[in-house]
Order: structure tokens, then C-alpha cells, then sequence
């Protein structure tokens, strides 16, 4: 059970860097600061609509809405961000420093030596993911009163996003320096981004544009589960809600339909299979 003490040291090691209690003291402050915002934004709308004489109870909601998207896309844009900068040293990094040469002649499998440390990185970002997701949910709960029906569901294509991310990292980092492993992974994510305004942008009838990214989604599908989330953010029944449509949530950022089980199925063997790759490729590699 090799991968299990690999995966403990990936803890550990990202204990003694006090990773975790960086994380957590940052996370902190941008919660406070996020309810302190949310606050006072919402009273004073409250108190305008009932100086007024208006109900604040359904524009408060709406707000709530609104405002769960833009929190969630930030908590997107964090955890994608916090995969990159954190693991693009994991295999590459270990070879430059030479910890490997260490690390290989000992009773360990160089398999279990890769699967220990995404095995690593994975529960610590999936964690971080998992409880940022419902800190923010739960402030926006507080002082809106929205909560989204599917929020797990939003939460495990968060999940998803950040798995895909680090199998395309972990395979990199098995393959090239660690410098052109964050430019890869950076640029990628970028690419992916720009594509769905571009494709937002272009018509349907463009079927070339629609294919170059479709093709850019299979790559770097980091981009199609963030709007697979967007999707569960909104509430079960939009109709309901006088003057909220599906055509006024269809923006570059938004999904108005969930995501294809074509699509997710795809993005689920991205996030397996990539790390596999990387580790028949780090059997052969010359450390």
C-alpha cells in the first residue's frame, strides 16, 4: 500500500509548508469581507424598496440569484487557480530537485508514487472546493434567503472542473518542465474560457466555428463543467418567478440547459485517464 504513505506525505508535506493554514486564513478573510459586502448591499436595497413602498422580498431573492453566480464563477476561478499553482511541481518539480532519485530505489512502485500524490492533491483541493462552495452559499442563504435546489450537483461539476484540471497537470507534469507545464495548463484554461464567448458570440448556423469549439471543450473541458454548474446554480423552476426567463440567464457565463452525459462521461475518463498516461510514462522516464 505504497500510494497510501505517498498520499500521507502529500498531506503532510502540505501541513509543514503551513499550505493549510494559508488557505485557510486567506479564505477567512475573503468570506468576511464577501458577508460584509452582501450586507450591506442588501440592506441598503431593502431599504430603498421599502422606503418606497415596495415588497423587497422577491428583488431580494433575485439578487440572491445573481449574486450566487457571480460567487460561485469566483470560487471557479479559485479553485482553478489553486490547482494550477499547486501542482505543477508535483512530478516535474520532484525530478528537478531530485526527490525522486531518492524516493524510487525504496520498496515503492513508481505507479503508486504518482497515484499517492494526485491521490494527495485531489482530496486537499476537493475538500478546499467542497467547503468554500457552501461558505459562500451559505452567506448568500443568510442575507438573501436563496439557496440553490441542486446545489450539490453545482458543487460536484466544480469538483469535476478541478479533477480535470489536475489530470491535465499530472500528465504534463510527466511529460515536460514544470515552467511549460503551468503555461500549458494557463493557456488552456484561458483558451477554453474565450471559446464559449466565441461561440456565445457566433451564430449556431456557423457550424465551423461551432466545431473548433466543440473540438476546444474536449480538450480542456474545464470551461463546459463550469456551465454544467451555472446550470444547477439557478432555481429548479425558473419559469416561476415573475419576469426571471431562461432567455435572461443565457449569457456567455450561464448554461441554460444541464450538461450532456456525452460530455460529463468524457470529462470523467479526461480526469482518469490522463493520470494513467502519466504514470506509464513515468515508469519509463529517466530521473
Amino acid at each position: 500500500m505504497g500510494w497510501l504513505l505517498i498520499t500521507r506525505f502529500t498531506l503532510q508535506e502540505a501541513i509543514r509548508r503551513r499550505l493549510f493554514l494559508t488557505m485557510a486564513i486567506l479564505t477567512l478573510l475573503m468570506l468576511v469581507l464577501f458577508g460584509l459586502l452582501i450586507h450591506a448591499a442588501t440592506d441598503r436595497m431593502q431599504a430603498n424598496m421599502v422606503a418606497n413602498g415596495m415588497d423587497p422580498t422577491l428583488p431580494t431573492l433575485y439578487a440572491g440569484i445573481a449574486i450566487t453566480i457571480l460567487a460561485m464563477w469566483l470560487v471557479y476561478l479559485v479553485i482553478s487557480t489553486m490547482t494550477i499553482f499547486l501542482t505543477i511541481s508535483m512530478i516535474s518539480g520532484e525530478i528537478e530537485a531530485g526527490t525522486f532519485v531518492v524516493i524510487v530505489p525504496k520498496p515503492l512502485r513508481r505507479a503508486e508514487i504518482i497515484f499517492g500524490k494526485w491521490l494527495g492533491y485531489a482530496l486537499i483541493l476537493g475538500l478546499y472546493t467542497l467547503l468554500l462552495s457552501l461558505s459562500f452559499m451559505g452567506i448568500i442563504y443568510w442575507f438573501t434567503g436563496y439557496w440553490p435546489t441542486h446545489a450539490f450537483a453545482a458543487i460536484g461539476m466544480l469538483e469535476m472542473s478541478m479533477l480535470v484540471l489536475l489530470g491535465l497537470i499530472t500528465l504534463c507534469g510527466a511529460f515536460v518542465p514544470t515552467a511549460a507545464n503551468g503555461v500549458i495548463a494557463v493557456m488552456l484554461f484561458m483558451g477554453a474560457f474565450i471559446s464559449s464567448i466565441v461561440q456565445f458570440a457566433i451564430p449556431a448556423q456557423d457550424y465551423m466555428i461551432q466545431n473548433i469549439t466543440a473540438v476546444i471543450s474536449l480538450i480542456m473541458p474545464t470551461d463546459a463543467m463550469w456551465h454544467g454548474a451555472s446550470y444547477y446554480l439557478f432555481p429548479a423552476a425558473i419559469g416561476v418567478l415573475q419576469n426571471f426567463t431562461v432567455s435572461s440567464v443565457n449569457t456567455p457565463f450561464t448554461a441554460t440547459q444541464p450538461i450532456s452525459p456525452q460530455l460529463l462521461t468524457w470529462a470523467i475518463l479526461y480526469s482518469l485517464v490522463l493520470p494513467l498516461i502519466a504514470i506509464r510514462r513515468f515508469q519509463r522516464r529517466d530521473l
